[in-house]
């Protein structure tokens, strides 16, 4: 473990974990401004906060060409070169809980994979509840994924990447595509996926102490919050071990190669052990990357050594 990750999850632990409202009094809202995402900036958090969000979301100075566009009916960010392999491309999943975040809000990162892998990125700016519920984002998922095949990209050359909520969307178009009969996307890499909505997951538990920003130290109001956030926000009135909300209790067959990278502290780590399993037992063929002590999509923050590590990582997996 770094010191710049220690010193980082002291700082979330401090200035988020620690100051966050009750469980009753929580807002989509909050997620949507501690993400700094357009037009949701908040002026009155501490000066820490703010500077915790500059580093992480200010937008870096590269080569990398980032234009607007639309895959049918999404907006779309797009990050090339003309160096880039025009036959193949990512389509990356933004996470946020479903109901926060943006292709902005990730731009760094996917600066960064494009960089690495020489490989296109389209990011699409889906469908965000509650003012579009599931399937709202599924369906957004699948069109642009159709878009893409209809701009002449093969599906063995189409990658689906997504970190968190980004990670449930890219498992759930991926089972929605085989429910169609359509071909699937060749790899996946997942970064902190969150495949179970029922809010418990063993890790829910376990590592509510742990988790330096994205729980309460009282396991029970973490999984309170997840119910909230499925139940009220996302997938009002649903079954919640649906496969296609929860992925985490899907059977998987003839999958894409799959890469999930997670922390071994954050209350998500079951989320990952759990789809790991389900994947292997259905002989497909996936990789587990447990990384020790960071927080949650720890790749978002680009100064620390395991962000650059776990993206190397990515890279490596989607060229060979």
């Amino acid at each position: 473990m770094s010191i710049q990750s220690k010193i980082l999850n002291h700082f979330l632990k401090k200035y988020i974990k620690n100051v966050q409202p009750e469980v009753e009094e929580r807002s989509y809202l909050e997620a949507r401004k501690m993400m700094n995402q357009d037009g949701y900036e908040d002026n009155s958090i501490s000066i820490v906060s703010k500077f915790l969000q500059r580093i992480i979301f200010r937008k870096i100075n590269s080569k990398i060409n980032v234009n607007e566009i639309y895959l049918g009916q999404t907006r779309t960010l797009h990050f090339s070169r003309k160096e880039f392999d025009q036959e193949k491309c990512i389509l990356y999943f933004h996470g946020g809980g479903y109901v926060a975040g943006s292709p902005e809000t990730h731009q760094n990162l996917l600066v960064k994979i494009a960089k690495l892998s020489s490989i296109q990125i389209f990011a699409i700016d889906y469908s965000l509840s509650p003012e579009n519920s599931y399937p709202s984002a599924i369906n957004d998922a699948v069109t642009s994924y159709r878009a893409l095949i209809d701009r002449g990209f093969q599906s063995q050359n189409i990658y689906f990447g997504g970190d968190s909520a980004g990670g449930n969307l890219s498992l759930v178009c991926a089972l929605k595509l085989q429910e169609l009969n359509l071909n699937l996307p060749s790899k996946m890499f997942l970064l902190s996926p969150w495949t179970d909505l029922t809010g418990e997951g063993k890790s829910v538990k376990d590592n509510s102490k742990s988790d330096p920003y994205l729980s309460y130290n009282d396991w029970k109001k973490t999984s309170r919050s997840i119910k909230k956030n499925a139940q009220e926000w996302y997938a009002p009135n649903q079954n919640y071990k649906n496969p296609l909300i929860s992925p985490a209790f899907a059977d998987y067959s003839n999958f894409p190669e799959t890469l999930i990278q997670v922390s071994n502290i954050e209350i998500l780590y079951s989320d990952s052990i759990d789809v790991a399993k389900r994947m292997q037992d259905g002989g497909n063929k996936v990789s587990l990357s447990i990384y020790k002590n960071q927080p949650h999509v720890w790749q978002i923050f680009g100064f620390l050594p395991e962000a650059k590590k776990a993206i190397n990582e990515i890279s490596k997996f989607l060229l060979t």
